[in-house]
């Protein structure tokens, strides 16, 4: 009984074991069909070493075209500011406006409830200002009055009567007590307005103030463009690259006049027009005066060609140095080989339609 068992159990995982044996050699015979299915296929559209053991071709038309290469970087253009006006009240500082395009008479930050406004002007005001003042302080406020409604005929640099209700009618607008009288500190001159501008960093909200602070800070006009690389970028493109830069429906073409490496290791390219010039020439007051602002641009790594396009793979040259295609039609055509990337050569010599073969 007990060797009738034993015999039982063999035979079952003899079964077993021809079941596992059947399945593996259905999977190899099945991958081994794969390779051979694949490199028949391969090696039928791609063909493989000289012309004489192509037995597979391709033949293409030939289209117009153009073939270069451009690598998307970013460009900076930064536009640093300066201190173009000191705080010279005293006490805690209660508002702040943010920063960002002032106009004449904005009011850009209060001291103890004191509004500080801006106007234009070339000198700083140094002084109070009230009646039988003159002088070129007298004359920035007049113009500011006129600008704002306040004043009807400019006083020049006299502060007469006029100028006197003048200033008592924006002191009532700004809800403060109209002493016809303006204090030291109460207006700032800012070089032209309407301009981009930010306060420093003592003029903020809670901050206690005594005097001398930095208080407005204005574009400085020293526009400057730059292009900031990691290692990669920095090796594919030269110094002679030729760079696109674009803004909205602008593009400004610029190279490069400077390298630096930054403290974080980054390549550091300045960058100019090919006049020399600033990147965006007659075009720079459409830009935002923000202190940094960042362009799209594409550096042209491989300078674009136009003509007849075809693949690579159907240029031919023979032992003597000849260039040429073969016509599907028969028969070969000299060419010129004008340009190639990206597997597709420029060529003249050929024309739109031409049918060409490919090998490989």
């Amino acid at each position: 009984m007990n060797t009738l068992k034993t015999a039982l159990r063999f035979i079952a995982g003899v079964r077993r074991h021809a079941s596992l044996l059947v399945t593996v050699v259905l999977v190899v015979l099945a991958v081994a069909a794969g390779w051979w299915a694949g490199r028949m296929t391969l090696t039928g559209a791609v063909g493989g070493g000289t012309d004489e053991n192509r037995s597979e071709s391709v033949n293409v038309s030939v289209v117009a075209g153009a073939v270069g290469r451009s690598l998307s970087i970013g460009v900076s253009v930064r536009q640093p500011m300066e201190v173009v006006a000191t705080n010279t009240l005293y006490g805690m500082v209660t508002m702040v406006a943010a920063a960002g395009e002032a106009s004449t008479g904005d009011v850009v930050f209060q001291v103890a409830g004191v509004p500080v406004r801006v106007v234009p002007g070339a000198i700083p005001f140094y002084r109070n200002l009230s009646r039988e003042a003159r002088g070129v302080d007298v004359a920035q406020l007049n113009a500011a009055l006129v600008e704002l409604g306040y004043l009807s005929v400019d006083s020049g640099d006299y502060f007469g009567t006029a100028t006197y209700n003048a200033v008592r009618a924006w002191q009532q607008v700004l809800g403060v007590e109209r002493t016809g009288t303006v204090l030291l500190g109460e207006v700032l001159a800012v070089p032209s307005l309407p301009a981009t501008i930010r306060l420093g960093d003592d003029i903020c909200t809670g901050r206690l103030v005594s005097g001398g602070e930095a208080a407005v800070l204005a574009n400085s006009g020293a526009l400057g463009f730059v292009a900031v690389l990691s290692d990669d970028q920095a090796a594919a493109i030269a110094t002679d690259v030729v760079l696109r830069v674009y803004f909205e429906d602008l593009m400004w073409e610029a190279l490069v006049t400077g390298s630096t490496i930054d403290s974080y290791g980054y390549t550091v390219r300045t960058l100019s027009a090919p006049d020399g010039g600033l990147v965006c020439g007659a075009d720079c007051a459409r830009l935002p005066a923000d202190e940094q602002l960042s362009l799209r641009a594409e550096a042209v790594v491989v300078p674009e060609v136009s003509g007849m396009v075809v693949p690579v793979g159907a240029v031919r040259t023979d032992a003597v140095g000849r260039v040429y295609v073969r016509l599907a039609a028969g028969g070969e055509r000299d060419v010129t080989v004008l340009g190639s990337g990206q597997g597709l050569a420029v060529l003249s010599g050929v024309t739109v339609g031409d049918e060409v073969v490919v090998y490989g």
